[in-house]
């Protein structure tokens, strides 16, 4: 956590901007807004952290907040809080035109809350303005209903009835989308009993019909050869797919138990066999121009926030747009690809390993895939401590395989591009996760950015 998150985020439209950053002093808000009815149920105020932050200067800046709360027995939970700070003299009338939401049976907050004093709407998770299915995929009712409805995506008959039924949060994105957990008990006439277990996938944009689909053809071409969790069902009602788990750990936790030698050759193997699945059902996109936009976006607000990196920043995007008509007119592979293919998005389980999160899937450049990777490596040094030689051993093992298992080759120029926008990514994102022990490496990491950029300049 940053000592105060006011030295990062100051923007003069927003003048609040630096109290609802500050965990410290949003613990005390939400002690002090929701003093009755905590004091009703018992219930007093642990910790305040700010799990996600989306800036835009000058117009608005949403957070998401994690109560840690404890009752009088000791027992503790949490809860979200989804925050939208405005500009001035805005709060009121975006309050009053926030979709109105009943509370869930049982619950305890106000859906939507106003608190001018900060211009800030807040919404009791699961009520979220642009993700009204969330509250459908909380509920148990509908929840129990579903899979009732649905019994044979898991292999049961008729005579299965679901008894109770229980979420754990697991990923939320305000207005984007939300994984959740589930674990439902069920019985039948003959007295057997069986627990499902589940995830969830709500989304904001109406393509959870999609997702599902892709995900669906992709499980059914590569589940052989590649570890994806199989899709189960698509609730419409909720703007949801629901999926099974594939029960491991976070391969980046154990990579210290991975021979790297043998590790980074087949997961190259893993993501060329992905490349190379010919799945057309997907949408085309323009890799370059899509990543260039959002490498703008990056970078701009890098600069705002970190004004000592914005020439590093600059640099960086006279690169990108200095050579991406040179990159457009030469030939490249067009074929599946990941999206987020990164060392965080894989799960390991003894010598098994699986692939997660395929939201991002689409037809075009494979070696945006391959840079993702790569830069995930490297931010390991930041992230992890690992050793820069050693990572970069694993770096060229992977390429080496990939490069064996593709009918094409990897383009080092292309490959550098792609990385940059990585990397202004990962700033960004570092940024918005408030990581100030990850934030006081930059300089570090504008060394490798440097290296990257050098490929680039090769072209021009």
């Amino acid at each position: 956590m940053l000592q105060q998150s006011s030295d990062l985020f100051q923007d003069p439209k927003l003048p609040h901007l630096g109290a609802a950053t500050n965990p410290e002093i949003m613990a005390e808000m939400f002690a002090g807004k929701f003093r009755l009815t905590l004091a009703a149920q018992g219930l007093q105020v642990e910790n305040c952290a700010i799990e996600w932050v989306q800036h835009r200067r000058g117009r608005r800046c949403r957070l998401l907040y994690r109560l840690d709360l404890r009752e009088a027995s000791g027992k503790k939970f949490e809860q979200w809080f989804f925050g939208r700070l405005v500009r001035e003299g805005q709060a009121q009338r975006q309050y009053e035109q926030a979709p109105v939401s009943a509370p869930l049976p049982n619950g305890l907050w106000q859906p939507v809350n106003l608190w001018p004093e900060l211009e800030m709407i807040v919404w009791a998770f699961p009520h979220d303005p642009e993700m009204p299915g969330l509250a459908k995929a909380v509920d148990p009712v509908f929840v129990q209903a579903r899979i009732e409805a649905n019994r044979q995506a898991w292999g049961l008959s008729a005579g299965w009835r679901c008894g109770k039924v229980a979420f754990e949060r697991v990923k939320y994105m305000p207005g984007k989308r939300c994984v959740l957990r589930y674990e439902a008990d069920l019985e039948n006439q003959s007295g057997e009993s069986r627990r499902l277990a589940f995830y969830s996938k709500t989304y904001s944009d109406g393509r959870s019909r999609s997702h599902y689909d892709n995900l669906q053809e992709i499980h059914a071409r590569l589940g052989d050869k590649i570890n994806i969790p199989r899709p189960l069902l698509h609730v419409e009602e909720a703007n949801t797919f629901w999926q099974e788990p594939w029960e491991g750990r976070a391969l980046i936790d154990l990579l210290d138990e991975w021979d790297w030698h043998e590790l980074f050759p087949r997961l190259a193997k893993l993501l060329a066999a992905f490349h190379k699945s010919h799945y057309e059902g997907l949408p085309r996109v323009d890799v370059l121009e899509r990543a260039l936009d959002s490498a703008q976006e990056d970078a701009q607000v890098l600069g705002w926030l970190l004004p000592q990196y914005r020439s590093r920043c600059d640099e960086a995007l006279a690169a990108l747009v200095g050579s991406k008509e040179i990159l457009a007119k030469r030939a490249t592979p067009v074929a599946p690809f990941h999206g987020t293919f990164r060392i965080e998005q894989i799960l390991a389980r003894n010598d098994e390993i699986a692939l997660v999160d395929f939201d991002g899937m689409a037809l075009g450049d494979p070696l945006f895939d391959v840079a993702e990777f790569l830069t995930s490596l490297q931010y390991l040094e930041f992230s992890r401590g690992f050793a820069r030689p050693r990572l970069a051993k694993a770096s060229e093992l992977f390429q080496e395989s990939y490069e064996q298992e593709t009918p094409w080759k990897l383009a080092p120029p292309r490959v550098a591009w792609y990385a940059v926008v990585s990397w202004l990514n990962k700033m960004h994102e570092t940024l918005r996760r408030r990581d100030s022990g990850i934030i006081r490496k930059f300089d570090g990491i504008e060394g490798i950015m440097e290296e990257w950029i050098d490929g680039i300049n090769e072209l021009t």
